[in-house]
């Protein structure tokens, strides 16, 4: 069972607006994440207050799309993972990934790369992609989305992260057994290393939108 998660909540302070409303070649930030799901996965699930009102656009409705409001809609990310996988009873093999709504430029051949990965390699629980300009010894903090995990040992994980009171999402990997996919081997299906992209202000808009 492959599943995707879409972290959709929070208050977009620092794009001065309804951010994952905004348009990014014809459709919302939000629906253009949802939309690299299509094909890849046997359940999505949106973790925020409301999914967009074209995502139906991007969706195949034979595939279950599923709501779940944050119980703390501003608690940040990690809470938001913790309120959707409390409620899962994940299958020993269920694989999940995890990006945020504002990640519209994802390319879903590295989505499937990394589902491919974890699910050949029983030993790692997680896994994250390799920055491409991240020195071996840098300080630079990790990105951790887009998040590949077992659903079993990321369940468990989150909420004993969570019940110690952590709240990034950063955190969750001390309690888990990860690596990194190399740059140059997700790199091949994404040159332009889109799939990194987030949009946190207006100029980031710019710069994902084509052209």
């Amino acid at each position: 069972m492959r599943t995707g998660i879409v972290l959709a909540g929070g208050h977009s302070a620092r794009f001065g607006g309804q951010k994952l409303a905004a348009d990014v070649d014809g459709i919302s930030i939000l629906a253009a994440t949802i939309s690299a799901f299509a094909g890849l996965v046997d359940g999505l699930i949106v973790a925020g207050p409301q999914l967009p009102p074209d995502w139906g656009r991007v969706w195949d409705d034979t595939t279950p799309l599923v709501l779940i409001p944050d119980a703390d809609p501003f608690g940040g990310p990690l809470a938001a993972l913790a309120n959707v996988l409390g409620r899962a009873t994940p299958g020993p093999d269920s694989l999940t990934i995890i990006v945020g709504g504002d990640m519209p430029a994802l390319v879903p051949g590295v989505l499937r790369a990394m589902f491919d990965r974890l699910d050949a390699d029983p030993s790692i629980d997680a896994l994250v992609l390799e920055a491409p300009d991240r020195a071996p010894e840098s300080s630079a903090p990790l990105q951790v989305l887009p998040l590949a995990v077992r659903e079993a040992r990321a369940r468990a994980a989150v909420l004993d992260t969570v019940g110690d009171g952590r709240r990034s999402l950063r955190s969750l990997l001390d309690r888990l057994r990860w690596e990194e996919l190399p740059a140059a081997a997700w790199l091949a299906l994404d040159p332009d290393g889109r799939t990194l992209l987030d949009v946190d202000t207006r100029a980031d808009l710019e710069r994902i939108r084509p052209g």
